[in-house]
């Protein structure tokens, strides 16, 4: 695939692989249609590995990360799940490390297609590809869209909140918050009420 170019799905459920040469944290937003997340149950990551219709699968440093998607089981109101990729060692950039993103066919195996994002220089995260919703039929978009900002960039683009690193530290020290060594956990932001 090329950036902007989109496939239609065959298969129900996808996998998507994520793999560059260092490790990378791989997550999955679910999107409604105005492109935020509802609640943090839409943040699909390795801290919280399952959500409606998509899960969160860890590599372990010797295989890809993978999200899948269960086109079946997202919510309606839901209309895209986007996959994201940042490495995993801060404030490293893509740049000559660009991440291969494969779908594939999350029961039999077969690969529907491949996407790797062309020369990558400053990004710290990036948008890889989206699973969407349209007209009754799920797709598949390469982005490759990137965030010299890390993580917290896409956060706040899909309302998305990064913990305070005090509070991140505090959690830590509880245990809630370990994995991988890991000081960012990014949380849903709390949505308004809705009016009377």
């Amino acid at each position: 695939m090329t950036p902007g170019s989109n496939i239609p799905l065959s298969a129900a459920r996808v996998t998507v692989d994520v793999s560059a040469p260092v490790r990378l944290d791989v997550s999955g937003l679910l999107l409604t249609g105005d492109g935020k997340v509802r609640s943090d149950d839409d943040f699909i990551f390795y801290n919280q590995p399952s959500g409606p219709g998509v899960t969160y699968r860890s590599g372990g440093g010797t295989a890809p990360d993978a999200v899948t998607v269960d086109t079946a089981a997202v919510p309606p109101e839901i209309e895209k799940i986007v996959v994201t990729a940042s490495p995993d060692a801060a404030g490293q950039t893509f740049q000559g490390i660009e991440p291969t993103a494969t779908i594939r066919d999350a029961d039999g195996g077969a690969v529907l297609a491949t996407f790797t994002p062309p020369q990558l220089g400053t990004e710290t995260a990036l948008v890889v590809v989206e699973i969407y919703r349209r007209g009754g039929q799920w797709k598949a978009r390469a982005v490759g869209q990137g965030y010299a900002n890390g993580l917290a960039g896409i956060a706040t683009d899909f309302g998305v909140t990064v913990e305070e690193p005090a509070r991140a530290e505090r959690a830590r020290a509880s245990g809630a918050a370990k994995c991988r060594g890991r000081d960012r956990r990014p949380r849903a932001g709390t949505p308004p009420a809705a009016p009377a």
